[in-house]
């Protein structure tokens, strides 16, 4: 499937323009569209469950305190994105114009982010996070794991210092699991556009390094010529081993599958994913 949406959420934070200028890259390359999107709190959302000896007066200022954090949190949003997109002379459009390049458009929606976001991110092919940091880290973060295991679309995960290019030389890890080959089929417009083509296989004790022969071999039949490199973590976290072998590689996109595990709650990552959402240093594809 071509790349031709892509999703960006915004929070007002400093990490805002980060996200937006990585998904203006990866739209100039695909001539996609970007929208950002602000998910405006809707006040009564903010008032904790009633319980003894909260009046009637301290939920009204609970809900007026909530009120004026969001419009903060809005203005500065708009002003992130007006800004870049000015700077990078992209063009706003609500629908399809129809014209080489990269196109862009705001949208709000009142409700909870962890609930509109995978909503929203299902009418996009890509979602684009900047790796949270800051006091609103924690809050950050919910919502990427949110939307990596509910919205069903990959999601690209970009550090404070993104490199120029996104996509030009792919590592892909993989294991065989079914979360791997969904981020490989959500980054195939990157792979069969990319220069060079890596797979990464971590020699664990659930991975044997034959498993990266068989993703070769299916990538070949699209005409890409993927080259082999076996990953031995030894004492190392396997998510830190193959963030650095991708680097070692001169990569600027590192493929995998993110994992989560949990019958009571989905917000439950698997040790790798965990790790390279913490610590992403170069941009990151993950699927569920």
């Amino acid at each position: 499937m071509p790349l031709k949406t892509i999703l960006v959420p915004l929070a007002g934070a400093e990490t805002d323009p980060v996200a937006l200028k990585a998904a203006l890259v990866v739209a100039r390359d695909f001539n996609a569209h970007v929208t950002a999107l602000f998910v405006k709190l809707d006040p009564r959302d903010a008032v904790p469950m009633l319980g003894e000896g909260m009046s009637g007066a301290m939920v009204e200022e609970i809900m007026r305190s909530a009120e004026a954090e969001a419009n903060v949190s809005l203005m500065a949003a708009r002003r992130h994105f007006e800004a870049v997109v000015a700077e990078a002379s992209v063009e706003l459009a609500d629908t399809p114009l129809g014209i080489e390049g990269p196109t862009a458009s705001w949208h709000e929606v009142v409700g909870r982010i962890d609930e509109v976001v995978p909503v929203e991110g299902r009418l996009s092919d890509l979602l684009v996070f900047a790796v949270p940091s800051g006091g609103e880290a924690n809050q950050a973060m919910a919502a990427i794991e949110t939307a990596l295991l509910s919205a069903g679309r990959p999601l690209l995960l970009v550090p404070k210092n993104a490199p120029a290019t996104i996509g030009r030389s792919v590592a892909i890890s993989w294991n065989g699991n079914a979360e791997a080959a969904r981020a490989v089929t959500g980054a195939m417009p990157f792979i069969t556009n990319a220069d060079t083509v890596s797979v990464l296989t971590a020699e664990t004790s659930v991975t044997q390094p034959a498993a990266g022969r068989r993703i070769a071999d299916y990538l070949a039949w699209h005409r890409v010529d993927a080259q082999l490199t076996i990953v031995r973590p030894g004492s190392e976290p396997v998510g830190k081993a193959l963030m650095d072998r991708a680097a070692g590689l001169g990569c600027d996109l590192l493929v995998m599958g993110g994992y989560g595990h949990s019958r009571m709650r989905e917000m439950i990552l698997g040790g790798v994913t965990r790790y390279v959402l913490n610590h992403a240093g170069l941009p990151v594809l993950m699927a569920h």
